[in-house]
């Protein structure tokens, strides 16, 4: 079963033992998740990237609703914007995209629903994984890719930015080969442009963080 970007890193992104996502970097999986969106349309000729420009090739109609949506969302009065630029205006709907896609995984059959009372009051959504196959097959492709050195499919190299972009590497990977798989994440995630951009805007805002912290701190 075909799988988007988008839904893959999602499927790494939960934790199989409890069905709620791991954590992660502040807002890292918003931009992941329209970081992976752009990165279809760029699969779909609708968009082309330098290694600082979006250029918009293609406004018309794609049969994806979804990525139709994230296309409008980009301005209708240029062509071409910095990549940044285009990842900061479609993360204001990253929330929707995510229950969007989420509930495209529990159509498909991969993901069940269930809700969990917290305090008695508040409810907390959690997906656990009913067949484990597609993610399986998401995590031995990459495995094979980092620690084998195996030639990265372009496909590939789009869910390799988005785990750099996340902070998901401890998660795919043991303690142990971390120390070989950081450096060959790093190379990889170096031949796609959006990723290098989605990355950056992750640090970034996690920059921001930080700092906003330690002048509370004063």
């Amino acid at each position: 079963m075909a799988l988007r970007f988008s839904e893959e890193i999602l499927l790494l992104a939960l934790d199989d033992a409890t069905g709620k996502l791991h954590p992660l970097p502040e807002r890292a999986l918003e931009f992941a998740v329209v970081g992976a969106l752009l990165m279809e349309l760029a699969f779909a000729h609708k968009i082309d990237t330098d290694d600082k420009e979006l250029t918009i090739l293609d406004r018309s109609a794609c049969g994806d609703p979804l990525l139709e949506e994230v296309l409008t969302l980009l301005p209708s009065d240029v062509d071409t914007l910095p990549i940044h630029q285009a990842i900061s205006l479609t993360r204001v709907k990253a929330p929707e995209f995510k229950e969007q896609l989420f509930q495209g995984l529990l159509d498909k059959g991969i993901l069940k629903q269930e809700e969990h009372r917290f305090l008695w009051v508040l409810s907390e959504r959690r997906y656990p994984v009913i067949d484990g196959r597609e993610e399986d097959e998401v995590k031995s492709r990459i495995r094979e890719v980092v620690l084998q050195d195996a030639i990265p499919d372009p496909k590939d190299v789009v869910i390799i930015c988005l785990i750099v972009a996340c902070d998901l590497a401890p998660y795919l990977f043991s303690a142990e080969e971390l120390d070989k798989a950081r450096p060959r994440l790093e190379v990889v995630a170096q031949m796609d442009f959006i990723g290098q951009a989605l990355a950056r805007a992750i640090q970034q805002i996690q920059n921001a963080i930080l700092e906003g912290i330690s002048y509370m701190g004063m």
